[in-house]
């Protein structure tokens, strides 16, 4: 149905007209594409992106060198001169903190933290101290911490926890169609 208010000249499709709005459509279709492959690319990154990324990164970064290069390094020449404490009933420790494997989790993250906090100029350190040092402190002295075996003149490894392996299909999710199936006891059925 044509429009009565619409000029004459309006109504009417000539052939230049209809090649002007294919060419225009073809355009807009190629930058659609272009646009789509552009988001498709941000969205899932392939190996190579990642890669390139990397080394982008890696140009514009600064040089960090560790102060302490090992977690050795930082124990003996930071950490345990530094806050020496009375070895007592309410405070352990332990000449070989290395055989005891909280410790070492415990005090691997405070020097990698403390290696980047260093850094920082003003606030670094009492971010540190505050927000790591002084609960990982506390638990590794505590008198249950890691070291609750040993005393100055002895060693004790502490035993890990016993486990047993979990059913085949205990941790598979319902919602998650590539997962394993679940076990009939799973809790997340």
């Amino acid at each position: 149905m044509s429009d009565p208010n619409r000029p004459a000249d309006d109504r009417e499709w000539r052939p230049e007209l209809v090649e002007t709005l294919q060419a225009q459509l073809r355009e807009l279709s190629a930058e659609v594409d272009v646009l789509s492959q552009m988001v498709s690319d941000t969205m899932h990154p392939t190996a190579e992106d990642y890669a390139a990324e990397e080394a982008r990164a890696a140009e514009k970064a600064p040089e960090f060198e560790l102060r302490h290069p090992t977690l050795e390094d930082w124990v003996t020449e930071f950490f345990a001169p530094t806050f020496c404490r009375s070895i007592s009933p309410s405070v352990r420790w332990c000449a070989q903190w290395w055989d005891h494997a909280e410790a070492i989790s415990r005090l691997e993250a405070l020097w990698r933290c403390w290696e980047v906090l260093r850094l920082q100029r003003w606030e670094g350190a009492a971010v540190w101290y505050r927000d790591f040092l002084d609960s990982q402190l506390a638990v590794l002295l505590a008198p249950t911490g890691p070291f609750a075996q040993c005393t100055p003149d002895r060693h004790t490894p502490v035993k890990a926890l016993p486990t047993t392996r979990a059913p085949e299909g205990w941790w598979g999710y319902p919602d998650d169609p590539d997962g394993e199936p679940l076990a009939e006891n799973s809790p997340y059925r």
